[in-house]
Order: structure tokens, then C-alpha cells, then sequence
């Protein structure tokens, strides 16, 4: 059996605002703090026998989030861009409220919409965001399996719709639009397949 755990970092003061993040050097606020401790509990009691590899993403908050997982599992976690945010280029940083209003262009459902080949100035395109994702998530695969271990990647918001999508066969557009994964959850990928997502530990998971 191989298990990959999909785990969104916490909670951002940009998170919180509603901004654009992409690859912004943000870290995380207060409740994206506990929500990192919280997860490295809820982790290891549900992996007492502490096989597990850790892979991040190298943003800042992922990082941040990855960190108190690694104590309490006393292992080093290894960073892989792959499994970065979209770069959203020169849109970083901006309101996500009215974003579609003022920016069309970025707009995925749209009547004849070409958002998903779209490559803002200074970013990437949701199809170069994909492939990347994809082959970050197969690699991971492939090392639970050949390390007979839990792979534990720590990744943000699109990345987890764009593998969930891959695995529920749904069409980029669709991926990344109908499903939320909270700050803090985790997504769980066992042989292949989803059998758990979105899972946000509760209080009472973190003692």
C-alpha cells in the first residue's frame, strides 16, 4: 500500500485578507500557527510507528507549517518548488474579491475563457502549473512505494485541487474550481486513489 497525505499549510495574515498569494514570502499568522501544531499532533497519533517521509514546498509558509511536524517525528524534511503556489506574477498581492471583475482575463469559467493557458506577466499558466504539480505528486507516489512509508507533502491551495482533480478525473477548469481544501487539512491518497479529503483535525486531535 502506498499513502500520500496532501496537507495544506495554516493560515496567513494574507490568507485572512483575501490577497493573492502565489509566491509571496509570507508566513504564517497566529491561527496558521496552531493550525501546524495541531496538524503535527493529529499526525503522529495517527502514525505512532513514525515511517513517514516529509517533502514541502519551499514557500516560506510551507515551510513554517512542515516545521513542527518534523520535531514530532524527528525527521528532515526535504523542500521540493514543485509543489509551489501558481505564480500568479504581476496579480500577487492583490484582492481576490473582485479579482475576476477587474481581470478578466483570469477568469476560468468564463464564455470562451483561454484563463487555463493564460501566463501572466512575470508568472505561469494553470497548464504549466499542472504538468509540474503532477510530476512532483507521481514522484511522491513512487517513493511511498519504493520506501514502503507515509509520504507527508506539505503544499498549498491549487496544488491539492489540481492532484485531487487528476485522481477524480476532472478536467482542469472544473478541478480548480468546485473544491476547497481549508488551511490546515489534509488529503489523503492511498494506492492511487482519494479516501480522504479536505480533513481539518479538530481541537481535540492536538491535546
Amino acid at each position: 500500500m502506498s499513502e500520500i497525505l496532501l496537507v495544506r499549510h495554516g493560515e496567513t495574515s494574507w490568507n485572512a485578507a483575501g490577497r493573492v498569494q502565489g509566491w509571496a514570502p509570507v508566513g504564517l499568522n497566529a491561527a496558521g500557527r496552531r493550525q501546524a501544531r495541531r496538524l503535527a499532533r493529529h499526525l503522529t497519533a495517527e502514525h505512532e510507528d513514525g515511517n513517514v517521509t516529509l517533502v514541502t514546498s519551499d514557500l516560506a509558509r510551507a515551510r513554517e507549517t512542515a516545521a513542527p511536524i518534523a520535531a514530532a517525528f524527528d525527521v528532515e524534511p526535504t523542500t521540493d518548488s514543485r509543489l509551489r503556489e501558481r505564480d500568479f506574477g504581476r496579480y500577487q498581492g492583490l484582492d481576490s474579491t473582485d479579482l475576476f471583475d477587474r481581470f478578466p482575463e483570469l477568469d476560468l469559467l468564463a464564455e470562451g475563457s483561454d484563463a487555463a493557458t493564460y501566463t501572466p506577466d512575470s508568472g505561469e499558466s494553470w497548464i504549466s502549473v499542472r504538468d509540474r504539480v503532477l510530476a512532483a505528486v507521481a514522484d511522491l507516489r513512487e517513493r511511498a512505494r519504493s520506501d514502503d512509508c507515509t509520504v507527508i507533502a506539505v503544499t498549498h491551495h491549487n496544488p491539492i485541487r489540481l492532484a485531487f482533480g487528476r485522481l477524480r478525473d476532472l478536467d482542469l477548469t472544473t478541478a480548480l474550481t468546485r473544491h476547497s481544501f481549508e488551511n490546515g487539512s489534509i488529503t489523503r491518497i492511498r494506492d492511487g486513489r482519494i479516501d480522504l479529503a479536505g480533513h481539518v483535525p479538530s481541537p481535540s486531535d492536538s491535546g
